[in-house]
């Protein structure tokens, strides 16, 4: 959606930390790996206290650095497609893990259930569309993405905690993953029609 414009902000801010890191030596792989290992001991320490703000704040951090490993990877020329690989699939791993521990600790698990099979199946319908032919990443604008997903689900999540209001007897993480689940199977949805056109065109 419209927070793919700001990647390449996002890139200028990381660029100058990634040509630090990069001269220490540390892998690129390594910090992909270290973003779902950080994300566990924080939603761990989460379904321990119940602590919602700062869980927020915590995992909105370690997901702002999800782009260190590939800013670290090309100032260190080590760019390679098994990586894009490993971070792709360490992001389902952290999106994951946050989603059930939010569901652990606020009891919501059926729509927790619903947007979690549902942020799964917008990455696969991409991918699987690219097993049948050739896609690029620039062809998917899509309405939910990553991005968003993640900005709306921790922003629920912590209005929830700030605010008491309860519309019709529901906290308002309630209605976030309400509305979450609608938008996201509509993605789906969006992105099983443009591999239709796709496949249908380029097969």
């Amino acid at each position: 959606m419209r927070t793919t414009r700001y990647h390449h902000a996002l890139n200028r801010v990381l660029d100058p930390l990634a040509a630090l890191v990069a001269r220490t030596g540390i892998s690129p792989s390594a910090i992909t790996v270290a973003t779902p290992c950080l994300g566990a001991g924080i939603c761990f320490w989460f379904v321990r206290t119940g602590a919602v703000l700062p869980f927020c704040v915590l995992i909105l951090l370690v997901g702002a650095l999800d782009g260190l490993d590939g800013a670290v990877a090309r100032a260190s020329r080590r760019v390679t497609k098994f990586g894009a690989y490993l971070d792709a699939v360490c992001d389902r791993y952290f999106d994951a893990m946050v989603v059930v521990a939010a569901a652990v600790v606020t009891g919501h698990w059926l729509l927790s259930s619903i947007v979690l099979v549902g942020a799964l199946l917008v990455s696969y319908a991409k991918a699987r569309a690219a097993m049948e032919v050739s896609v690029s990443n620039l062809e998917w604008p899509d309405m939910m993405e990553r991005t968003e997903r993640a900005l709306i689900f921790i922003g629920g999540l912590a209005a929830s905690d700030l605010v008491s209001w309860r519309p019709l007897g529901r906290d308002l993480f309630w209605w976030t993953l309400l509305i979450l689940a609608l938008l996201i199977h509509l993605t789906v949805l969006q992105r099983v029609l443009r591999a239709q056109r796709f496949i249908r065109s380029r097969a």
